[in-house]
């Protein structure tokens, strides 16, 4: 994945403009519908509920900044920190002004999820309030997206052999909030490709691959 040419980056930019464009035309609703519906008659039980709810949480904003404070805190990888809290940022801005564009209204509340624990509860997927009332593009999907593409290009660094495995969270994600009635399947999708897009620019831009070098900066002031 982290190999991505200019050309190929601007057909994933491009059909991420399609998509988009086809979503707001509710060109794709009859799919989600049908998905939606048919995920609406599964009852996984309160364990997988549980379960599910725990999963779709690790896309959340909050949770992910707190990595990436880690990340930036640890000076092997600051670098990687500092481009994923960017990159959480710009992905947060850009869904909450892209979701009112768009204009998808968000699934019927969820029945499945159980009462939550004192004190826990799933994130808004937006930060605006104005564009909580739409889903398109899954905010979630996009920054656990661009989680997982920094981090297999940090991991293949060190090792080629495990760095794919990064690649189950976004997946699993996806299913959870299509389990839980939380997204449309292109809420989900229009997330994993603005997730991408935006990780590779802010990767290529900041040149992630290259060392962090603290030395550089202390000889300004001599």
């Amino acid at each position: 994945m982290i190999y991505i040419r200019s050309f190929q980056f601007i057909v994933i930019l491009s059909l991420f403009i399609i998509f988009t464009i086809f979503v707001h035309f509710r060109l794709f609703f009859p799919i989600d519908s049908f998905i939606f519906d048919n995920f609406s008659y599964y009852d996984p039980g309160q364990f997988l509920l549980y379960f599910f709810v725990t999963i779709s949480s690790f896309g959340e904003v909050v949770n992910l900044i707190f990595v990436a404070i880690v990340f930036t805190i640890i000076r092997r990888t600051r670098k990687m920190g500092m481009i994923l809290m960017i990159a959480i940022m710009t992905i947060a801005i850009s869904v909450s002004y892209l979701k009112p564009i768009v204009a998808q209204p968000k699934p019927p509340e969820s029945q499945k999820i159980p009462v939550l624990p004192k004190g826990f509860q799933l994130e808004s997927d937006s930060l605006l309030t104005e564009a909580r009332n739409f889903s398109y593009p899954s905010n979630h999907v996009a920054i656990i997206t661009a989680f997982a593409y920094i981090m297999e290009i940090v991991i293949r660094l060190k090792t080629k052999k495990y760095s794919f495995l990064i690649w189950i969270l976004p997946p699993m994600i996806m299913f959870s909030n299509l389990a839980l009635g939380l997204n449309y399947l292109s809420d989900l999708i229009g997330g994993f490709l603005l997730g991408l897009i935006i990780a590779i620019i802010l990767s290529r831009i900041l040149k992630l691959e290259a060392p962090f070098l603290m030395n550089r900066f202390k000889g300004v002031s001599q």
